[in-house]
């Protein structure tokens, strides 16, 4: 049986079993990273040059932010930087000291300068301070949810530093979208700006299930103005940011929500390079109850994104998960997971908001599509968002 697949260069169709892309002449089944070879022609790493690139083809040789995996204290996070994207511009942290846990996830955004360090810089700052103000006991719910609002404040700060001019890249300032979620005995607090999101996936009930986030974006702006979430989800800025981590971002007001933990379930926190496709945390739940008995946290994770790359992998993918109990999933899961939401496959369908994102020009200000409908605000002080939440052009 041929199983069909992705080019990681060019995104073209290809048949699991071919050694190279008939488009493009990709070696598909490449020596690890690690080992230094380039996937397209074999040169070894030293043919490399500065920037990483394959002195002999031109090929980018791997980074290892490409694909990261990550386990500790019951939690798992995986990050990939998908199929279309020619970097990883995600970061992550899980962390679990005595007494609680805690989980973060940013999402850089595309159309600003170095949005892979301004995710990073958000996520480190944002897992230190959470640490540090809460390590030694088992906290509260209510000095978690003030920890993490500091805790922002502060990947705020460290987004400032990023640097601010990337060559060859957009003009605006280094920005990222944050998500977070602390748990501390059977408390979920959770914390976000911009459209990165955190869930509780129920094990006993779907409707138990809960989107613990509230994004940031034009669709819920719209939604809060009178549209209906399928008019608004239909417009073509849907995804388009209203708030976000940097130096040109409005004024800082993350959601914070807590809840209780009713029982076995998962904890997950992710960027939308997986929820554009599983949008909703029933969707979800069918797709990491699709997995078999006694299943770890590590590969849960791995699922997850090698979900969001089969539907498609248009954008970085980074999912952080948490197991609460031995989650039992008869209540659902049969038959396997769901098809994603929206059809979206492995070329997209056609209008997709994902797949309208230019290739950043040398110098080049933002794509000029992010203008906003009337009736629905801007971010305060600025023309436009930074982002669309689309996919950039594979180089």
């Amino acid at each position: 049986m041929t199983t069909a697949t992705l080019c990681p260069s060019c995104g073209e169709t290809v048949a699991e079993e071919d050694d190279f892309c008939e488009s493009c002449g990709t070696r598909l089944h490449a020596p690890p990273p690690q080992e230094g070879i380039c996937p397209k022609c074999g040169a070894p790493a030293e043919a490399a040059d500065g920037d990483g690139y394959c002195t002999r083809c031109g090929y980018r040789l791997p980074r290892p932010s490409d694909h990261l995996e990550v386990e500790e204290g019951g939690m798992a996070l995986v990050s990939d930087k998908g199929l279309r994207h020619h970097r990883n511009e995600d970061a992550g942290a899980i962390r679990a000291p005595e007494g609680f846990s805690v989980l973060v996830v940013c999402d850089g955004v595309s159309t600003t300068a170095n949005p892979d360090q301004a995710s990073a810089a958000a996520a480190a700052a944002m897992v230190e301070v959470v640490v540090a103000a809460l390590s030694g006991r088992g906290p509260g719910a209510g000095e978690a949810a003030t920890v993490l609002a500091e805790a922002v404040a502060a990947a705020q700060e460290a987004v400032h530093h990023a640097p601010p001019e990337e060559p060859g890249g957009y003009l605006q300032a280094p920005s990222t979208t944050l998500a977070a979620v602390v748990v501390t005995g059977d408390q979920l607090v959770a914390a976000n700006v911009g459209d990165s999101r955190a869930y509780w996936i129920d094990a006993a009930s779907p409707e138990a299930c809960r989107l613990l986030s509230q994004d940031d974006s034009l669709a819920e702006a719209a939604i809060a103005a009178g549209a209906s979430p399928e008019e608004a989800y239909a417009r073509r800025d849907a995804h388009t940011i209203t708030h976000w981590l940097g130096t040109d971002a409005p004024d800082l007001a993350p959601h914070i929500e807590t809840m209780t933990v009713p029982g076995p379930g998962i904890v997950l926190v992710c960027t939308d390079g997986l929820w554009n496709y599983y949008e909703t945390p029933a969707s979800l739940r069918e797709l990491i109850a699709a997995g078999p008995p006694g299943e770890g946290v590590l590969e849960t994770a791995r699922r997850l994104v090698d979900a969001a790359l089969e539907a498609g992998g248009h954008d970085n993918i980074t999912v952080a998960v948490k197991s609460f109990g031995a989650p039992s999933w008869a209540a659902g899961g049969e038959g396997g997971a769901t098809e994603p939401e929206g059809g979206a496959g492995a070329t997209g369908a056609e209008g997709d908001p994902r797949m309208t994102e230019p290739e950043a020009p040398s110098g080049a200000e933002a794509p000029p599509d992010t203008e906003v409908s009337a009736g629905i605000e801007a971010a305060p002080g600025a023309e436009a968002p930074p982002e669309i939440e689309t996919d950039e052009s594979e180089e």
